[in-house]
């Protein structure tokens, strides 16, 4: 039995350009919303990450007096200090610097180092100045 123009079986339709338009506004729209999130999540973890590395570097400094008789006002060198560091930690493998290059120093033993003026400016928008206590 022939079929007749009216029973024939339509292909499916595509989208139409306003269909297209409205899904890449909403993808545009959620892309807003979660790039900035993801970026400041990247900063805050740098700053974690910062915030460790001078817990690390503290505990050094007071492991290099202790071994070498020294007392405050002493300033010891990263070299100094380095052989009280874990040679796997991101500290010392990137010789005393930051994650973004800036060198951690000049330390001064009874005294906490502080972190670098450029890294805590960086990572201002992310975390407050009372984030870095005690290490200002």
């Amino acid at each position: 039995m022939p079929h007749s123009p009216s029973s024939a079986v339509r292909a499916p339709r595509g989208f139409t350009i306003i269909e297209v338009v409205v899904i890449i506004i909403i993808i545009a729209l959620m892309l807003v919303i979660v790039i900035p999130h993801y970026f400041s999540e990247q900063k805050a973890a740098k700053a974690k990450r910062v915030k460790n590395d001078l817990v690390t570097l503290n505990s050094a400094i007071e492991h290099y007096a202790l071994d070498n008789g020294k007392v405050s006002g002493v300033h010891p060198t990263y070299a100094d200090i380095s052989k009280y560091l874990d040679p796997k930690s991101d500290i010392y493998r990137h010789e005393g610097r930051d994650i973004f290059g800036d060198a951690y120093g000049p330390f001064t033993v009874g005294d906490r180092p502080t972190v670098p003026e450029k890294t805590a400016s960086r990572l201002s928008e992310v975390v407050g100045e009372d984030f870095w206590s005690p290490f200002q």
